[in-house]
């Protein structure tokens, strides 16, 4: 009788404890899918902001393509001005 009694401590033990870990697994993979959810949104928002720093990049170039003769005055303006600095 008493091995009876104790294997019946053994199941509601086992039992009590399964259906804890059940929940503290279900409420882990809910914040889980979250977690993941929240990075695909990261990645997506990544991905959009570097397609348009990648067009931003294209219209520089193209910019100073077209302007690079100014360019080259006004650099070459700042060198002399500075350069006639350290000479004196």
């Amino acid at each position: 009788m008493e091995t009876l009694f104790h294997a019946d401590v053994f199941f509601l033990v086992t039992t009590i404890f399964v259906f804890v870990l059940t929940v503290v697994l279900t409420v882990s993979a809910f914040y889980f899918i979250q977690i993941m959810r929240n990075l695909r949104d990261i990645s997506d928002k990544a991905k959009i902001e570097g397609g348009e720093i990648m067009e931003d990049m294209k219209n520089l170039r193209e910019n100073i393509k077209i302007e690079g003769k100014s360019l080259k005055h006004i650099f070459r303006f700042f060198y002399k001005l500075f350069d006639k600095n350290k000479s004196k």
